[in-house]
């Protein structure tokens, strides 16, 4: 009897921890969606095809990238190509830094070793989630998503790509941005979906 006690008392307890860790990663917060613009901005940028959990291998080989040309900070962002049930081995994901603040030089460099992309203004769902540590890129979409995708529903809209918005990488990091533009054109990325033929 005292074995299934302390049994009992340690899962208890175990649920108590994760309880209180879900409510310090944000998990109990609502998300507040606004409609928003986004742009324009101008992206130089690496491909990622395959599963998201794969996807932060593909972020190291992009730094090393940067890094060789002298840049030591990317103020960064994703362009999600494809829906979240598409076939894991066929998601296609754009790994972005934004040419904002290089001299015409620098940008000529860096345009020499990395495909580049100019993001137009464009109006859409725009949402933030907390950032505590890397388990908050698994948890905020699964908290943000649902929610755009409710407006969506709701309003018969249509969107074209997911954009999530990181920051510096040599910056402390306080959220995770998400915006889904509303009404835009998939012709618009086409050039990202030829970077992966």
């Amino acid at each position: 009897m005292k074995k299934v006690k302390y049994i009992g008392i340690t899962a208890s307890i175990l649920i108590l921890l994760g309880v209180v860790f879900y409510g310090y990663m944000g998990g109990f917060q609502d998300v507040v969606v606004s409609r928003e613009s986004f742009g324009p901005t101008e992206i130089y940028y690496a491909t990622h095809k395959g599963p998201y959990k794969e996807i932060g291998t593909s972020w190291e080989n992009f730094q090393k990238e940067w890094e060789l040309l002298g840049i030591t900070n990317c103020d960064s962002l994703a362009i999600y190509l494809d829906a979240p049930d598409t076939e894991p081995s066929k998601l296609r994901s754009i790994l972005g830094c934004r040419l904002e603040g290089f001299t015409p030089e620098q940008k000529k460099q860096i345009s020499g070793k990395f495909h580049t992309f100019s993001i137009p203004k464009m109006t859409g769902l725009s949402a933030s989630f907390p950032f505590k540590n890397f388990l908050s890129y698994f948890l905020a979409p699964t908290k943000v998503y649902p929610k755009f995708q409710e407006i969506l529903t709701v309003e018969s809209s249509q969107t074209s790509v997911a954009i999530e918005i990181y920051g510096g990488s040599s910056e402390s990091v306080n959220s995770i941005g998400f915006f889904m533009p509303v009404g835009v054109s998939r012709e618009i990325f086409r050039s990202l979906e030829e970077a992966f033929h």
